[in-house]
């Protein structure tokens, strides 16, 4: 099985809306806006789900991949395919494949950018601009973390045999765990995975007075 690498198609990372109205017939804030892209609704994600539950999805599809991948470990060409759609997950423009089609990177990327706009937005809440940081700290990891399975799964790709590419895959199911889990709880270090991007948006929801649901 080849890996083709293809040039992405740059993707709609920052969603440009007009005011949100309420039922009341109040418009939102611009902070609330972009809040609601991560935890609630997001354009261009599939079936227009919030940006988080987005990322976990493909996080997930990533982890059962990499187990697949594992599966048969004498069979090189099964290690192969697997990592491929490992790597396809995380990022679409590898090939086609299993997965939703956005890519765990691009929307962590997007996660990013959406809470930075709600941080920096006029009105924001003290509760975004205190829990902001982690958030996005949670995130960069995860982006790491697919940016290191990417790499081990370029050199899985051209190993020689299956005693080769087996340490290589190893590695790739542990760090695929750890997209959700973390490897730690130092979110500065890096170490935060899903779980820590999840449990910030929770915290920012009750700051907010709303239900701690992403969808």
């Amino acid at each position: 099985m080849r890996i083709q690498t293809v040039v992405p198609v740059t993707g709609l990372v920052v969603a440009l809306v007009g005011p949100l109205t309420t039922p009341s017939g109040a418009q939102e804030s611009a902070a609330a806006q972009h809040v609601a892209h991560l935890t609630t609704s997001f354009p261009g994600a599939p079936e227009n789900r919030g940006l988080i539950v987005t990322a976990s999805e493909e996080a997930n599809a990533a982890m059962m991949h990499a187990n697949f991948a594992g599966g048969d470990p004498a069979n090189l060409e099964a290690m192969k395919t697997h990592a491929g759609h490992v790597l396809r997950v995380l990022d679409p423009s590898y090939g086609t494949g299993p997965g939703l089609g956005f890519g765990l990177k691009p929307a962590a990327e997007a996660i990013i950018a959406h809470i930075e706009l709600a941080m920096s937005a006029q009105g924001t809440s003290p509760s975004v601009r205190a829990l902001g940081p982690d958030l996005i700290a949670a995130a960069r990891g995860v982006i790491a973390r697919c940016d290191r399975i990417i790499a081990l799964g370029e050199r899985l790709y051209v190993a020689g045999s299956a005693a080769e590419a087996a340490p290589l895959l190893a590695e790739m199911r542990t760090l695929a765990l750890a997209l959700d889990t973390g490897e730690g709880d130092d979110l500065a270090a890096g170490q935060g995975g899903m779980t820590h991007v999840e449990a910030q948006a929770y915290e920012i929801l009750s700051g907010e007075g709303l239900l701690r649901v992403l969808h």
